[in-house]
């Protein structure tokens, strides 16, 4: 938007900024779906939450304002990473994170060889975060705007092996 400064965020209007960081937060949401679906995540897209919407803010702030009544919230002092442009603090929830909140973990992963049709010793090669799936795929999907590489085992069990 060319913005450099809250003033020019007031000049436009709040509504109309919004409208347009909203526009700007959805723009890659096809691209998202996308990349969850590769992963073979499980997400459900139609009921989801976000952050911008304004029942889910004030569902938020109705919470904290149970925890307030209660005696669960106090006011303190910490320093936010911040954008001197827009006179906001950043998200800096990665930076919050400790070995308690975010730790490194070691999944289950596989990697699986299937011989290629007509091909005594060629395979292809697939990896997945999903080993429990492998028995029932029938298929290998392969993109056609993808290089792939052919390489040969030189030695040990699979000398002369291409995969």
């Amino acid at each position: 938007l060319g913005i450099e400064s809250v003033d020019e965020i007031e000049k436009m209007g709040i509504a109309k900024f919004n409208d347009a960081c909203r526009t700007s937060v959805l723009k890659y949401t096809e691209e998202w779906k996308d990349y969850v679906h590769r992963q073979a995540r499980w997400v459900d897209f139609e009921h989801g939450y976000k952050t911008l919407n304004v029942p889910y803010m004030e569902s938020v702030i109705w919470a904290f304002k149970q925890l307030y009544d209660k005696g669960l919230a106090y006011q303190g002092y910490r320093v936010l990473p911040y954008c001197w442009k827009d006179q906001t603090p950043l998200s800096n929830h990665e930076l919050r994170m400790d070995a308690d909140v975010y730790q490194d973990r070691q999944d289950t992963t596989v990697s699986v060889a299937v011989r290629l049709k007509d091909e005594d010793d060629a395979y292809a090669v697939f990896w997945t975060t999903t080993p429990w799936t492998v028995p029932t795929n029938f298929a290998i999907v392969v993109g056609a705007d993808i290089e792939y590489s052919e390489v040969e085992a030189v030695n040990g069990p699979n000398a002369g092996k291409k995969f």
